[in-house]
This record gives C-alpha cells, sequence and structure tokens, in this order.
C-alpha cells in the first residue's frame, strides 16, 4: 500500500512540474519563431511577415491574434517583431497562475558582397 501511495505521489509530482514548466517551454519556441518571422521580415513586408508569422503560430497550434503581434520596420531594413500573449500555469485543470509574456526579436538586413 506504501508503494501504491509513492507512486502515485512521484506521478503527481511529475505532472504538476510539468505543467508549471510549459508556459516557459512555449516561451522558448515562440521566441525562436519570432526571430525566425524578423529574419523573413528584411526581405518581405510588414503585412506579408505578420501573415507569415501567424500562418506558422495558427500551425504550431498557439492560439496569438493578429493584434498581439506588432511588426516594425524602418528604411534600412531594419525588423523589430513584437508578440504579447497570456499562458497559464494550471494543474488538474485547476488554474493557479495566469502569466503575461512580451517576445520581441529584432534582425537587420545583411547584404552580402561577394
Amino acid at each position: 500500500m506504501k508503494n501504491l501511495f509513492l507512486t502515485a505521489l512521484a506521478i503527481a509530482l511529475v505532472i504538476a512540474i510539468g505543467s508549471a514548466v510549459k508556459p516557459y517551454w512555449n516561451k522558448y519556441w515562440l521566441q525562436k519563431e519570432v526571430q525566425v518571422a524578423a529574419v523573413y521580415g528584411t526581405k518581405n513586408t510588414p503585412e506579408n511577415t505578420k501573415a507569415f508569422l501567424l500562418d506558422k503560430l495558427k500551425e504550431e497550434g498557439y492560439r496569438i491574434e493578429e493584434e498581439d503581434i506588432h511588426i516594425e520596420k524602418d528604411s534600412k531594413n531594419n525588423v523589430t517583431v513584437t508578440v504579447r500573449y497570456s499562458d497559464k500555469i494550471s494543474i488538474f485543470g485547476k488554474e493557479l497562475q495566469k502569466l503575461h509574456f512580451t517576445l520581441s526579436a529584432t534582425e537587420r538586413e545583411i547584404k552580402a558582397y561577394y
């Protein structure tokens, strides 16, 4: 009986730790997508960049809306992509904490001279 209790406790602990880490794991991968979009934006218009990023995020299953993405591009093709979104830590269906994240990536066009 003691082993069954310890096994159940260990499983619950692993699930709790996994649930607490998930929003930060998502943030890491979203940051990578934002960086890719910033590089893409150096050669494309802000509208195309936003559409590219939205398609990629929808494909990956993230629920981020168009108004949460802000793209700035200057005359030298320097691009800044900013994404604001919320995530939550929930364990067994109960929300423990809501987290707000702002991700930003800046890239500049590099022209290769050969």
